[in-house]
């Protein structure tokens, strides 16, 4: 997967040079280009604000997008207009949401994801203030490469964080994070994003889950092992394996996709919690920084920050 596009956000207000209307005439172009085609009102009068933060990872959107109350509809007319058609997949990270599709209900919040189709007519009722992560990817590549019919899409229906659905929602919010800040790292742990969101549909139907869903979903699960035990040295590709129950073997298939395998995957990791220390503790030596993100020694610990980063540890402070 190549490397994501720059990420763009766009801010609307309200203020004394912009009333409510016309900011969110405004906004509702900037939700339709970023999306589909949409119709949007406001559920109250008074200030309006919303911000959407955006970028692509070959067909694969993922966008943070949040604003004050509204309503959002997807009508048979807009779907007319379409070229394309996409599968869609909320996640929220702050207030709530009501979403209609196919005569289904779904009310979802923090720790939560949703999944809707815009080939249909479908709604979305936001009666507070909200901010999602939003995964887009055209229907067509998941019939095409996974074999997902719409059928088994299971629209408006909500999963929580303890199902395989909200397993892969926690790596999107985590790809939605790391964009803002180092976007490289982004596009690398995003390369799988699709095998993920179609393991999610296929899981969430009950549908039998084909080989590159039951991997990219495995890879998920070491991924999430490895973010929680990235700080300790002596984790290595064998002790990754022995805590995921797998063989060396297994781990290194679902990790096909990246480059350099689980190794390369774990070091970049502990120089993401490192670059965190830099930037957040610096008053932190250096040398404690290195153990703090699993590093055996502090000659290690600026071979592979260089490697990654392209400077050194100080340089790097220094400018943060």
């Amino acid at each position: 997967m190549d490397r994501a596009e720059a990420v763009g956000r766009v801010e609307v207000r309200s203020g004394p040079q912009e009333s409510a209307s016309e900011a969110f005439e405004r906004w509702e172009a900037h939700v339709s280009a970023a999306y589909v085609p949409l119709a949007v009102s406001p559920k109250q009068t008074g200030r309006f604000s919303g911000h959407i933060e955006h970028a692509r990872y070959d067909d694969l959107d993922v966008t943070v997008v949040g604003s004050s109350t509204q309503l959002i509809r997807r009508t048979d007319r807009l779907i007319a207009r379409a070229d394309d058609e996409f599968l869609l997949a909320s996640i929220p990270l702050s207030g709530s949401g009501r979403l209609h599709q196919d005569g289904r209900v779904a009310d979802v919040g923090p720790g939560g994801i949703v999944f809707y189709d815009t080939s249909r007519p479908y709604h979305w009722d936001f009666a507070q203030e909200w901010e999602q992560v939003v995964v887009q990817v055209p229907l067509r590549r998941l019939r095409e490469r996974y074999g997902v019919s719409d059928v088994e899409i299971p629209t408006a229906t909500a999963f929580s964080g303890d199902t395989a659905p909200g397993l892969v929602a926690q790596f999107f919010r985590g790809i939605a994070g790391l964009q803002r800040t180092d976007a490289d790292a982004a596009a690398l742990l995003a390369e799988p994003g699709r095998d993920l969101l179609a393991a999610a549909v296929i899981a969430a139907s009950g549908g039998p889950l084909r080989d590159q869903p039951a991997d990219a979903l495995n890879r998920q699960r070491v991924l999430t092992f490895m973010r929680a035990h990235c700080a300790d040295p002596e984790l290595g590709v064998d002790a990754i394996a022995e805590g995921c129950r797998m063989s060396r073997r297994t781990l290194y298939r679902v990790f096909g996709e990246f480059e350099g395998g689980p190794g390369t995957v774990l070091r970049r990791m502990r120089i993401e919690r490192a670059c965190d220390l830099l930037r957040n503790a610096p008053q932190l030596p250096l040398s404690a920084v290195a153990k703090a993100s699993g590093f055996l020694t502090e000659r290690s610990f600026y071979r592979s920050f260089r490697l990654e980063m392209g400077t050194t540890p100080g340089a790097f402070r220094s400018l943060a």
